[in-house]
């Protein structure tokens, strides 16, 4: 048996039983836009999350979206996907200067990370934790005292997103999915607020598809646009994982990554 890593030698072609492959994962073929009766999708929208796995290999998924026929969920995905703007669902007043609290908009650019890879099947990408976010980013020694979570979107944020349907099956690789009522909504729906997105969304990774997720009630809202963004999702999705207590759970085969994996850049192309 040939053993594919050590903590200072990382190699793309190691598999998730940490055993060297004979070459790196093949990325499946990339997603028709269709609907699921076979009616083309408007690509709206397009955004690059690049990756980097390691201390040197780097990748891009580049992701279009499907904005004429599920409008509210890309919409939310983009504020989501931005710096600038991020998703505020607490009173903007909290975050103004003096208003007593600390706070700041969930911004994928500012915290996000894959946290939880799941072989060969999906990859799920969200923040962890606001408040450690929030810390890093302003380079704090800890989470301030006065931090505020923007809790789950609600209201008439949560009506848009929520009462579109998914516009297609999870039916190949490369499909960008998020919880049926949006973004917050993932995960066992009783984190807390600061872990409110720690499952935003994710990619599918099987060239057969996940059937699952059509019954987990999660949404289609777009897909992956080039045969290197399905290379590096195959890639990412062959990579090791972390799994729990010394690694050994029984009957569990995904995780976080075992190898550091860091969002380095997001950037809206239009």
């Amino acid at each position: 048996m040939r053993i594919a890593y050590s903590y200072n030698n990382r190699d793309p072609r190691c598999g998730i039983d940490g055993q060297l492959m004979d070459a790196p994962p093949q990325g499946e073929n990339i997603p028709q836009p269709v609907d699921s009766d076979g009616n083309p999708l408007k690509i709206t929208n397009i955004a690059q999350i690049q990756i980097t796995i390691g201390k040197t290999e780097k990748g891009t998924l580049t992701i279009g979206l499907y904005g004429e026929a599920c409008p509210g969920a890309v919409a939310q995905m983009l504020d989501f996907l931005s710096e600038g703007t991020g998703i505020v669902t607490t009173s903007k007043l909290m975050l103004e200067d003096g208003y007593g609290v600390s706070s700041s908009p969930v911004s994928f650019p500012n915290g996000g990370a894959l946290n939880i890879i799941y072989p060969q099947n999906r990859i799920d990408f969200g923040i962890m934790s606001q408040g450690i976010s929030y810390a890093k980013g302003r380079k704090l020694n800890k989470v301030p005292d006065d931090f505020v979570a923007q809790p789950r979107p609600s209201g008439p944020a949560l009506d848009a997103v929520s009462k579109e349907k998914s516009v297609r099956s999870h039916s190949v690789a490369g499909l960008l999915s998020i919880p049926k009522n949006g973004l917050g909504y993932g995960g066992t729906g009783f984190e807390s607020d600061d872990e409110a997105f720690a499952s935003a969304f994710e990619i599918t990774a099987s060239n057969k598809g996940v059937p699952s997720m059509d019954k987990e009630s999660r949404k289609v809202i777009g897909q992956l646009m080039d045969e290197s963004s399905m290379e590096f999702l195959a890639r990412l999705a062959s990579t090791p994982t972390k799994k729990g207590l010394k690694g050994v759970i029984p009957g569990q085969n995904f995780g976080p990554p075992l190898v550091k994996t860091s969002i380095t850049a997001v950037v809206i192309i239009k």
